[in-house]
């Protein structure tokens, strides 16, 4: 008997509680919130945001002691906006249900290329028509498969793969030959290059100045960086001139197709265009 008042009162107490903290109907409520996020992979021409969305639903079943969330992946897309109306131009078909560690990257204004490393397959992405499965590569040489961290077009149906181990310094992918071969150490242009790739068969990379590089006998600057081709610097840009003499500490440089991103930090991202003609840097605009 004393069981069964225990009962009944615990039962007439979760009700009470249940009314006067939640009401009885949105204990149990079920709600869906879109956590998804985006990868940029790049820029096309002078309007356009290249970038990876993964598409992921987060549904949490409210209850009186916390809720009970859960996710679900619901696909990998490429996506294409307007870079100053944030409108979509374009959107792939899902690449797959789930999401995968691949590298992505354009090679030129229309291309997307997606490496999986771990079958050693490319795929070809055309921004606004779909894609094409280029199959297995042979991979010859010293390997730098699990370290590659972006692609850079290499001029003559080639890419270079950017990442380096101990023992091997980059990879040239032959697209037509479908070979992979790897390099122990980098060409001496690219020493002291923070980005290299090939445009209209010259090669050209980005860098940063080494401390106290000297401007003129007088002056000093810490930071600066410097666009060069194998026939030396192209341009250079010191911290004065980009944020109006404050100091820029080790910022990093990363190619993108006709653009250079100069990142200080996630509060301070610039874009650069590189004007191929005159062979200079030029600052384009702040990016989030």
């Amino acid at each position: 008997m004393k069981n069964i008042v225990f009962s009944l009162t615990a039962g007439l107490m979760l009700v009470f509680a249940c009314v006067s903290m939640w009401g009885c109907s949105s204990v149990w409520d079920e709600s869906e919130e879109d956590v998804s996020r985006t990868r940029l992979v790049g820029y096309s021409g002078d309007s356009l945001v290249v970038y990876i969305e993964e598409k992921k639903i987060e549904t949490c079943l409210a209850k009186p002691l916390g809720d009970d969330c859960s996710t679900r992946e619901k696909g990998t897309r490429i996506v294409v906006d307007n870079f100053y109306t944030e409108e979509n131009v374009w959107k792939s078909d899902k690449l797959r249900d789930q999401y995968v560690v691949n590298v992505y990257d354009l090679v030129d204004d229309s291309t997307v290329i997606e490496f999986d490393k771990s079958k050693t397959r490319f795929y070809k992405w055309t921004l606004g028509r779909g894609s094409e499965d280029l199959g297995y590569f042979e991979w010859d040489g010293c390997s730098t498969r699990e370290k590659v961290g972006s692609i850079r077009p290499w001029g003559n149906g080639k890419w270079r793969l950017v990442g380096s181990t101990e023992d091997c310094g980059y990879a040239i992918v032959d697209v037509e030959k479908k070979k992979i071969t790897g390099y122990e150490k980098l060409d001496e242009f690219a020493e002291g290059c923070s980005d290299l790739w090939i445009h209209e068969g010259a090669k050209y990379c980005v860098g940063v100045f080494e401390k106290d590089t000297i401007i003129s006998y007088y002056e000093r600057y810490q930071d600066g960086i410097f666009l060069k081709d194998e026939k030396g610097v192209k341009d250079s840009l010191w911290t004065y001139e980009l944020f109006d003499g404050g100091q820029a500490m080790n910022p990093v440089l990363t190619f993108m197709n006709s653009y250079v991103m100069l990142d200080i930090g996630t509060l301070n991202r610039n874009l650069l265009k590189i004007d191929f003609e005159e062979g200079k840097l030029l600052f384009w605009r702040k990016v989030r």
